[in-house]
């Protein structure tokens, strides 16, 4: 076991600097001078700019911009932004409000899709069930961002003057504590809550179908216990996968969320990078959402062996 973590450790570095070189380039390639870009409309003395450029090395060549970043990165230094702010500082105050969210979403996605596609499956072909494929359906087929600004409207502003019940902020706010992560973190789990639901569903219909799980009914095992041992636990190996991809996904993704409900995160900080090119802002959140997904994707494969004992690693 250790091996293959040290394994996968060593592969991952490639894909860091793959990732890491690509962002780059494609941040270097936008169109616009980042200099100008930092004060707007308003005109600059072209001695200040050409200050500045020479300070951040904007004249070089691609590659000596590049490796000068790598080399940086490789000490642990992840450089400044365009306004003299360490990059690291900056990651450091949005990445909690991603996280916080993004885990929000992520138990609500376990605890309601995994539910519902579990009733589903035992209801197969009921009212229960037809309900359960025809929302998550419906789910799927909706952008996040109607979704986001319909719930806001309804649970945040329509429940508050309608019924007085002032649950859920409409716009992110501190003092409200773990209640602003709530709306937020449904919408944001909303498209892959309906598909967890149905890959629930069919893991778990296929499952009980197994020739281990008839025998145990014939033993005379409870029906619960037969559900949660027999079969939820074998069914659930492509469901952790799916739920440990979708963690990097639900952290890179939350640029539509967090823009709705007003969340100084990761994803409101990198559509800023991108706007103002930013590249060493962008190139170091995404760089670190790259680690994040690498490392949700060692944690599922270790998963793997102990929901199924016949799965080992050499």
């Amino acid at each position: 076991m250790g091996r293959y973590v040290v394994r996968r450790i060593i592969q991952a570095i490639p894909v860091i600097l793959g990732a890491t070189f690509l962002i780059y380039a494609l941040v270097f390639l936008l169109p616009g001078d980042p200099i100008t870009a930092l004060a707007g409309e308003k005109r600059q003395d072209p001695s200040v700019v050409q200050v500045l450029r020479d300070r951040y090395h904007l004249d070089d060549p691609f590659f000596i911009q590049y490796w000068d970043y790598l080399t940086g990165l490789f000490k642990g230094d992840f450089g400044e932004d365009y306004r003299g702010n360490q990059v690291v500082d900056v990651m450091r105050r949005a990445f909690p409000y991603t996280i916080n969210l993004a885990l929000t979403a992520l138990v609500i996605e376990m605890v309601v899709g995994i539910t519902a596609g579990v009733v589903a499956a035992l209801r197969r072909g009921r009212f229960i069930d037809n309900v359960v494929l025809i929302s998550t359906l419906m789910v799927i087929s909706i952008p996040v961002f109607v979704i986001g600004f319909v719930l806001q409207l309804l649970l945040g502003v329509k429940l508050n003057t309608d019924y007085g019940i002032d649950f859920f902020p409409v716009s992110f706010n501190e003092e409200a504590g773990f209640r602003s992560y709530l709306l937020p973190g449904y919408v944001l789990a909303s498209t892959s809550l309906a598909y967890v639901a149905r890959l629930t569903r069919t893991s778990l219909i296929e499952v009980m179908r197994a020739d281990y799980v008839r025998t145990a009914v014939a033993k005379g095992l409870s029906p619960l216990r037969v559900v949660v041992r027999h079969g939820l636990r074998n069914a659930l190996i492509p469901i952790v996968t799916f739920l440990g991809m979708d963690l990097g996904s639900l952290m890179g993704g939350a640029v539509i969320t967090e823009g709705i409900f007003n969340i100084p995160g990761v994803g409101h900080q990198l559509f800023q990078s991108v706007y103002l090119r930013e590249r060493t802002i962008v190139v170091g959140i995404v760089s670190a959402l790259v680690m994040v997904y690498l490392f949700a994707n060692l944690v599922v494969d270790l998963l793997y062996a102990v929901l199924d004992p016949r799965i080992r690693y050499e």
